[in-house]
């Protein structure tokens, strides 16, 4: 159960174990997409990954309860290299025990915020197709359906009409 009012920061070098975990978590979930790739492959990727981000970090956000326990984290990376980016594609996780309390959509909503601040036209992110819950969640905050790579389901929100 959450406690107290949701804080949502900016994560810094420090909370890059939390981090890496909440972020394992969501491909954990991704069952097809770490099946297609391999477990060992993606674990060194994320690995390097998380390596090299206190020199060359993405945003990524993290959410806190009222006594500063993380709950939940969010990446943001650019898709393509125009500036500013055209879109940018999120991971999401929260922890087991917050599912469901409405932590997901909060983190979803400020990664909006923050790509319209960058001048982004959209959000995107991939989802395993048998995540239900993750893409009702998604779905609920205005992303749609449209295609597929490497077995999972790519989802986006337009942020301009």
């Amino acid at each position: 159960m959450v406690t107290g009012p949701i804080t949502i920061r900016q994560a810094t070098a420090e909370d890059i174990p939390f981090l890496q975990e909440m972020i394992w978590e969501a491909m954990l979930a991704s069952p097809t997409f770490l099946a297609l790739h391999g477990v060992e492959t993606m674990r060194q990727a994320e690995k390097q990954y998380w390596e090299r981000w206190p020199e060359h970090p993405d945003p990524a956000f993290v959410a806190l309860d009222g006594s500063g326990q993380r709950l939940g984290a969010m990446t943001v990376k650019p898709n393509d290299t125009q500036e500013p980016a055209r879109g940018w594609r999120i991971g999401l996780a929260m922890q087991a025990h917050v599912r469901g309390q409405g932590l997901g959509q909060r983190l979803l909503e400020r990664a909006i915020i923050f790509a319209r601040e960058k001048g982004a036209n959209y959000v995107n992110l991939f989802v395993d197709p048998t995540n239900t819950r993750a893409i009702a969640l998604y779905r609920r905050v205005g992303f749609i359906e449209v295609g597929e790579k490497d077995q999972m389901l790519e989802m986006r929100i337009n942020l301009r009409s």
